[in-house]
């Protein structure tokens, strides 16, 4: 199951919060190492060239959050779409959904 969710972010740019600029693309637990991943991808809709920070938990059926993670992209062009990816540092044993809880976009 995909679940996305995309909470407030912080910018200079009022007009189009960072939050509106990265979805998940992909929720999952790797049946091997049992860590918890986010498919991320961020459209820089911004005039400038910037660095994303993003911050995603991972929840389990029951409301409880079993992990975190976050990803970094730096130098995104305006205008440019790239796909990243944020990993849970705990092992989880059960199905998972993705929340994007932060996004920073800080023009370079």
């Amino acid at each position: 199951m995909i679940v996305v969710v995309v909470a407030v972010g912080r910018s200079d740019d009022p007009g189009h919060p960072p939050s509106a600029d990265v979805r998940i693309t992909s929720c999952g637990v790797d049946s091997s190492t049992r860590l918890p991943s986010a498919g991320l991808e961020i459209h820089n809709h911004s005039s400038k060239a910037s660095t994303y920070g993003i911050s995603v938990e991972f929840v389990a059926r029951n409301g409880t959050r079993v992990s975190e993670g976050t990803a970094l992209s730096l130098t995104v062009a305006a205008g440019q779409t790239v796909k990243t990816s944020a990993g849970g540092v705990d092992q989880v044993t059960q199905r998972v959904t993705c929340k994007v809880t932060d996004v920073n976009r800080m023009a370079g």
